[in-house]
């Protein structure tokens, strides 16, 4: 149930990545890359926070990454 929580919480956080990523769409792609970082270790701190151990939070963080880039690039392509 944690991992569950943990997972609707982290696409609220990549919902905002994208509305970050968005709002600064001039900057460079080395800031950008920071930025993502931010985020993944934001996202990362939530996993353990809510109790996650360690290894779960690391893969349920980059899980949840992963199927929101995806999801997001295959809703971009359909419009």
């Amino acid at each position: 149930m944690k991992a569950y929580v943990v997972f609707l919480l982290q696409m609220m956080i990549w919902s905002s990545f994208s509305l970050v990523e968005w709002l600064s769409g001039r900057d460079r792609p080395l800031f950008r890359g920071m930025l993502l970082g931010m985020f993944l270790y934001l996202a990362f701190l939530l996993a353990r926070k809510v109790g996650l151990r360690t290894k779960r939070a690391l893969l349920t963080t980059c899980l949840t990454a992963i199927i929101y880039f995806s999801c997001q690039r295959f809703v971009w392509e359909f419009i």
